[in-house]
């Protein structure tokens, strides 16, 4: 198959099980962003998220026999990242940077919606104050709910996406979600007031 641009992520995995190893090279080129991405989210630290999303190809590759394409390829590919990140977290007690906000100006990850151009430098600059006031209580929520939100508001991640990725229900990632955002706009409270 020599033109990828209309095959589905799933339909790649079928080509690269069946031996189109050229298949893979277009998944990486679809996903190496999100991949990178997705796991300075967890381990924030730029060469260890460099060296993990090459290392999540090469997993894909050598379980490509096991994937199942009735499931979402990027929810799949996602638990992998996960897993790596978790696994490095654990066993080497690596160095995180210091706040989300870090993370955001090191990767350029956050998306420029976050807040409305304005027309006065004022606003501006009371908007990204306001972004970098919430930036830093997400970085400061307990680690399972900083996941949820990040998942679901920085990926953007569907409640399915997620429940696949972090292997529970779609009830419990809602229920949990809920419980994250609740704590996030407890936290918030006073403190983004202040910045109106």
């Amino acid at each position: 198959m020599s033109d990828y641009t209309e095959c589905t992520d799933e339909q790649l995995m079928i080509s690269l099980r069946e031996g189109d190893d050229s298949a893979l090279e277009h998944l990486v080129k679809r996903y190496q962003n999100d991949v990178f991405r997705f796991c300075l989210h967890y381990v924030r630290n730029l060469e260890t998220a460099r060296e993990l999303s090459q290392e999540v190809f090469l997993r894909v590759y050598t379980a490509r026999d096991r994937f199942d394409p009735k499931r979402i390829f990027r929810s799949w590919m996602l638990c992998i990242a996960r897993n790596m990140c978790l696994n490095v977290i654990k066993h080497n007690k690596i160095v995180r940077m210091e706040s989300l906000e870090g993370l955001e100006l090191a990767s350029n990850a956050a998306s420029p919606d976050w807040y409305p151009v304005t027309a006065h430098p004022l606003e501006g600059v009371m908007a990204d104050e306001r972004r970098r006031t919430l930036l830093h209580i997400v970085n400061d929520l307990p680690e399972d709910a900083r996941e949820l939100v990040m998942m679901r508001y920085f990926e953007e991640m569907s409640a399915r996406e997620i429940a696949e990725v972090v292997e529970i229900t779609e009830g419990a990632v809602r229920t949990r979600t809920h419980r994250a955002l609740n704590l996030l706009r407890e936290r918030c409270a006073g403190k983004m007031d202040i910045l109106s």
